[in-house]
């Protein structure tokens, strides 16, 4: 069975999720809408697909059956309120909303419509979290004792005021809601949920009026400690490398996962690093699985593997950093989540 979607929100990432719909057997791209008339158009010219000048003329149409959300973060919960009351499944780009009581209002509004509710968590599906995710399950690792993540790049030295991500009202916390959440995401996929936060924002040199530093030290519920660092000022090279890796730190093994260079253990019995011969997903790839993963939630009847309430979680964090940077001291998320 295909699942027929449209695009909603045709920037940067809308395209780069055409692309990736593109590349899959499961989702059929029937349709589009931005308030831009140039982006439709460049978008159906290069996606083969229709467009609509309107968002309610997305959700009448028959031969849709889900909406794909890329539109900015504040604009989630009314787009998807109104696609779920219309009857099409939802898939959101992280985070789930930017207040934490409209992420809970989108997740109520899709689970009263019988309607899947996915958040766009990608990172969670590149290789090195799938191999972390079973090098903990099969006992390689040992006990864990901490983790440790970035996730950095140059996108505010490039942002202007024509972009909703140079103002607070639309990215709050900068990197850290932008791109670090993602981070944030996986730790919650490998380690499991977050109790307590404690963070630091910074202003170090660009413009706009979002921070463009932020460090965090988290600790989860099953004791186990960690930190993120993120950057918006961050170099990325002209073929688009960045900062990007994850550790976890065991007394059997440690686990050191790059975007770029790959996975490679830190072992007990080795006088070395014993490198792992592993190769990344190249180009969309981790991108289609995502997307399949959301497909085959529908057509399976099941809930998607990144839910509504993971998402709402994973924005639980940010929004406890934010408070804790505010407040200058660790801030419980159930302080925030309430």
């Amino acid at each position: 069975m295909t699942i027929n979607v449209a695009i909603v929100g045709l920037g940067r990432w809308g395209n780069t999720l055409g692309e990736a719909i593109g590349k899959s057997d499961k989702l059929s791209l029937t349709t589009c809408y931005s308030r831009s008339e140039e982006r439709r158009q460049i978008f159906t010219a290069h996606h083969n697909c229709a467009s609509e000048d309107s968002y309610d003329k997305v959700l009448v149409r028959d031969d849709v059956d889900a909406v794909i959300i890329t539109a900015p973060n504040h604009e989630h919960c009314r787009l998807g309120v109104a696609a779920a009351r219309a009857g099409k499944h939802v898939f959101v780009e992280k985070p789930i909303e930017l207040d934490i009581a409209r992420g809970r209002e989108l997740i109520a509004e899709c689970s009263n419509a019988g309607m899947k509710l996915a958040v766009g968590a990608s990172s969670r599906f590149l290789r090195g979290h799938r191999v972390c995710r079973s090098l903990i399950d099969d006992g390689t690792l040992g006990t864990l004792a901490m983790v440790e993540s970035n996730y950095s790049n140059a996108r505010g030295l490039h942002y202007t005021p024509d972009n909703w991500q140079w103002f607070l009202k639309g990215s709050p916390g900068g990197p850290l809601m932008q791109v670090a959440i993602h981070q944030i995401d996986n730790f919650l996929y490998l380690f499991g949920p977050m109790k307590r936060v404690s963070a630091e924002f910074r202003k170090v040199i660009t413009k706009s009026e979002i921070p463009d530093v932020c460090v965090l030290w988290l600790e989860f519920a099953s004791g186990l400690l960690g930190t993120l660092g993120t950057s918006f000022i961050s170099p990325t090279t002209p073929s688009g490398r960045y900062t990007y890796h994850l550790n976890a730190y065991g007394d059997q093994a440690n686990f050191y996962h790059d975007r770029w260079d790959g996975i490679y253990l830190l072992r007990n019995d080795c006088d070395d690093k014993e490198r792992v011969v592993y190769q990344e997903f190249n180009g969309f790839d981790y991108l289609v699985e995502e997307l399949d993963e959301f497909s085959d939630s529908i057509t399976e009847d099941r809930a998607p593997e990144v839910s509504g309430q993971d998402g709402l979680h994973v924005l639980t964090v940010v929004k406890a950093a934010m408070l804790s940077a505010q407040l200058k001291r660790p801030v419980d998320l159930a302080e925030v989540d309430l």
